[in-house]
């Protein structure tokens, strides 16, 4: 259905508009930019970008999956003890992935190093500290390159909220590279989500709900008002109704 919608709509664009579009917003493995390329033929060029906030939680999807792999084997990382990968660290871990991408963009290396900071960091111990890619500025969110910055002594691990013990590590280290590899972070440049479309979409089923059907007229209603609703606001539907 999202592959039929979708070649149906950039069709569209070059009959009704003379326009074609340049970039698909996709999540993960689509198989929709693969049935888009053949819309405008070989000689168009179509970039896949992803979204954000998919990107992030594919990180949290692979820890957990993670953890039930482990735990077949009789291995347990997701325990209640200090340094497992309870559900606290793997959101943390998560915001801190998209915190990574987001402040560091358009440069892919940045973004990946930043990745990593922010779990080498989070594995660290007094007697194993593994600081040398975070920020190493005057004011950095690393407590141990910021004390090494003002010539001080840099307090204890055991102080940090989030840890992770070296088995953590080693197990989820994978995860990590498969989601900070090379071109999946070039796809996440231009720091965008479906959270627009996602929120249209609310819109959309609140004035039609799914489980209640209806004819394609009502629907078709029902997409329009959404739409105005979503791009001007209840006052636009206002205005329209004293119009008629």
């Amino acid at each position: 259905m999202e592959v039929k919608a979708a070649k149906i709509l950039w069709t569209r664009s070059v009959e009704n508009c003379g326009m074609r579009y340049m970039n698909v917003l996709s999540v993960g493995d689509s198989k929709t930019h693969q049935h888009l390329l053949d819309v405008y033929g070989d000689n168009m060029k179509i970039s896949k970008e992803e979204c954000l906030n998919h990107v992030a939680k594919r990180l949290g999807t692979g820890f957990r999956n993670k953890v039930k792999e482990c735990r077949s084997k009789g291995v347990i990382i997701g325990g209640r003890k200090d340094g497992s990968l309870k559900e606290s660290p793997i959101l943390k871990l998560t915001n801190f992935h998209r915190k990574a991408i987001q402040d560091n963009v358009p440069d892919v290396q940045k973004m990946k190093t930043a990745i990593f900071a922010s779990l080498f960091h989070t594995s660290s111990a007094d007697k194993a500290p593994k600081h040398n890619k975070c920020p190493t500025v005057v004011t950095p969110w690393c407590f141990y390159q910021r004390a090494l910055a003002n010539n001080e002594k840099p307090k204890s691990h055991s102080s940090m909220k989030t840890k992770l013990s070296e088995q953590v590590l080693e197990k989820i280290l994978s995860v990590y590279q498969r989601l900070a590899n090379n071109e999946l972070l070039a796809r996440c440049v231009s720091v965008k989500t479906q959270n627009v479309n996602a929120s249209c979409h609310s819109v959309i089923w609140n004035n039609c709900p799914k489980e209640t059907f209806v004819s394609k007229k009502q629907l078709e209603l029902a997409v329009i008002s959404a739409i105005s609703e979503f791009n001007f606001g209840c006052l636009n539907n206002l205005s329209a109704g004293r119009t008629e």
